[in-house]
């Protein structure tokens, strides 16, 4: 290398490190960014692999009180998606995420229909394991809101479910 390139060299990195002190703010925000939405990206990549995936059909029993169990299928998407059916055919959606690889949380809301009219919402949030294949296990609340949004009661709820559709399942690793 000439002296000429290697002075040139020299003013082109001096060149650069002035200019790219402007963009050191910026730089770190990105980097801030990323490692906000990084968490959301793994737990993405969990929810592919993670064995609640599927359709599933359960029992959820109101702690505390003598109704019989309410039977349902739910369906829980690798996109973190749940949706769901009861025996009274009351539609509920909402979202699941992996908290371990066979852990999970989800909350999904359905509307209280009263005379054919909507009489408020249902919040359900539930805290659940996938203990083998075919089974899950989990309890949580639902707190019933009126038309305006306030709670008007909670109740808290266990649950089963067995897992239907086209075998074989795996556990999540």
């Amino acid at each position: 290398m000439t002296e000429n390139a290697a002075e040139a060299g020299n003013v082109d990195r001096r060149e650069m490190l002035r200019k790219g002190g402007r963009w050191l703010p910026a730089a770190g925000a990105t980097a801030l960014l990323a490692s906000a939405v990084a968490p959301d990206r793994a737990n993405a990549q969990t929810r592919h692999a993670h064995p609640l995936t599927g359709t599933w059909l359960t029992e959820v029993i109101v702690t505390g009180s003598d109704r019989p169990p309410e039977k349902g299928m739910f369906s829980f998407g690798q996109d973190g998606m749940v949706s769901g059916t009861d025996a009274s055919k009351v539609t509920g959606f909402g979202t699941w995420r992996a908290t371990g690889a066979r852990t999970f949380e989800i909350e999904y809301r359905h509307y209280v229909i009263a005379d054919g009219q909507i009489g408020g919402m249902v919040v359900v949030a539930m805290t659940g394991t996938v203990t083998s294949a075919t089974r899950l296990e989990e309890s949580g609340t639902a707190q019933f809101l009126d038309p305006a949004g306030d709670v008007v009661l909670t109740h808290e709820a266990t649950a089963s479910g067995t897992r239907f559709g086209f075998p074989p399942w795996r556990l999540g690793s």
